[in-house]
């Protein structure tokens, strides 16, 4: 039975080494491919010991093909175990450490005492209990995993179904993985999770490698684990898209990811259409305080490069107001409106509010700890979709933020629903502003009685929310200016401190 000692001491190169060593046993006889070829071929030599000899060559052959697609497989077999064991060491390491910061320490064999006494430790024993106990469960399957490979190819059950020896190599690859269920389908968030939880770690190794595409996009999915599936996906589609203007996009991605503060993870990404994608600055796993940013009109992919920085300075201003962890994620995660005649109407907001549920569905499920505070926030006809979403059958947040906002689809507070919000108290956890000299204003100006096209503006004071100060923004022609729309997230704007508090959990001004 494995210990905590036994992990702790797992060296994943070692396993990397045997599958250097078998690829290149396997490269050298696979370059030798002619000759070995010939040992079954005698031309012009004709009789029996010309048939013999040709029976044996072709006994030969064949043994080195099965030889070469068992190796293959088990070259394969140890790449991903190692992968995994580079997951399973790298947990032990975070525990431990976790331990002497809260002045505890892990025995070998997972027993956990107390070495110098600190706040708060009777809590954090119990969550190491938990993670030594999971750690091991992991472990366990890593090595049952690597031995039923083995044990497939010792026993011949990997063939190497004829052809050429590189063919047979290829055949014995392809056969090492472990049998793999796809996930539910249309799963919800928690189908989705109680679907990859079952996978062993090689298993979703596996996936990982080979059906990235597969995982990068499941709402309830880890986003450590959607993330790696959507990196690959991402240098691909860089490579493909070459001229494209996605590739602009996907390019300023790439940088974002290449930063280090906060560490950014890419949780969804589809480069169909104007293009799709995900990027969370932060964890949003393990942020106590998390939002979901919805940009408006005109977003696509290939301009992303603007809504990622209103994002990590929006990670900023909560820092700043006191949030001891945050992930704020941009979710383009919908088509938006090209032009603002196409924004009058709810037509998108529509059709985006089923994925942006799902998405904050998906954040509670994957959530690691106590429920982290979470605001959904939109930008123009972002709020115009968040407010669709909210008033159907809610949103899985505590806040929602209306930034420029043409209309909600609601005509009030009592319309739009939270969960674990008292309905009584909606109105605490609805926030709005506008700019005094935002063109947005004029979308929200009642005509001869008639209400605006897409709902009441969630600043007026009867909407019932709570109204937050911007600055005036750029004057302009009639006192508006497009300028102004644009302009919440400057460093000298009041707006860009308030959104910083509010994803804090802190009063506004």
């Amino acid at each position: 039975m494995l210990t905590w000692g036994d992990v702790r001491r797992w060296d994943p190169a070692a396993i990397g080494r045997v599958a250097d060593a078998l690829n290149d046993g396997c490269t050298k006889i696979i370059a030798a491919n002619d000759d070995v070829e010939a040992m079954a071929r005698f031309t012009g030599w004709t009789g029996d010991a010309a048939t013999a000899a040709s029976t044996r060559g072709a006994s030969l052959t064949s043994t080195l093909e099965r030889l070469v697609a068992e190796a293959s497989a088990v070259r394969r077999g140890a790449h991903e175990v190692q992968i995994a064991l580079d997951r399973i060491v790298a947990f032990v390491r975070e525990t431990d450490e976790l331990a002497h910061r809260n002045g505890l320490a892990i025995g070998p064999g997972g027993e956990i005492s107390v070495g110098v006494p600190q706040p708060d430790q009777a809590r954090v024993r119990a969550e190491l209990a938990d993670r030594v106990e999971q750690g091991l469960r992991r472990a366990a399957d890593v090595d049952a995993d690597f031995a039923e490979i083995l044990r497939r190819a010792l026993h011949g059950e990997i063939t190497d179904q004829g052809g050429t020896l590189a063919q047979a190599a290829d055949a014995g690859a392809a056969q090492s993985g472990l049998s793999i269920i796809s996930p539910p389908e249309n799963g919800t968030p928690g189908d989705n999770k109680a679907w990859w939880a079952s996978l062993s770690d090689t298993a979703k190794v596996a996936l990982l490698q080979g059906n990235p595409g597969l995982v990068g996009n499941l709402d309830g999915i880890p986003a450590a684990d959607r993330d790696a599936a959507n990196r690959a996906v991402l240098a691909s589609e860089i490579a493909r898209l070459q001229g494209d203007p996605k590739v602009k996009g996907l390019e300023a991605i790439q940088q974002r990811l290449d930063q280090s503060e906060p560490q950014a993870f890419l949780l969804g990404l589809d480069t169909g259409g104007d293009g799709k994608a995900i990027v969370s600055a932060g964890n949003p796993d393990t942020a106590m305080n998390v939002a979901t940013y919805v940009p408006g009109t005109g977003s696509e992919l290939s301009k992303i490069g603007g809504d990622l920085n209103r994002a990590d300075k929006m990670w900023a201003a909560a820092t700043t107001s006191g949030s001891p962890s945050t992930a704020v994620i941009t979710w383009l995660g919908y088509d938006a409106p090209n032009e603002i005649t196409d924004a009058a109407s709810a037509e998108y907001a529509d059709g985006g509010k089923a994925a942006l549920a799902q998405f904050q569905d998906g954040l509670r499920e994957t959530h690691q700890g106590p429920p982290s505070h979470n605001t959904v926030l939109g930008h123009s006809y972002g709020t115009t979709v968040v407010g669709h979403a909210a008033g159907d059958d809610g949103l899985a947040a505590d806040e929602l933020v209306f930034v420029a906002s043409p209309g909600v689809g609601a005509h009030g507070v009592s319309e739009l629903r939270l969960d674990g919000v008292n309905q009584d108290e909606i109105g605490k956890h609805v926030h709005a502003t506008v700019a005094e000299h935002d063109m947005i204003n004029l979308a929200n100006v009642e005509i001869a009685g008639y209400d605006p096209i897409l709902g009441q503006d969630p600043t007026d004071a009867d909407f019932g929310g709570q109204v937050f100060t911007s600055a005036p923004g750029t004057d302009g022609w009639g006192g508006y200016s497009t300028e102004a729309h644009s302009e919440y997230w400057e460093d000298n704007n009041p707006s860009l401190n308030n959104l910083g508090q509010i994803i804090a959990g802190k009063p506004t001004t």
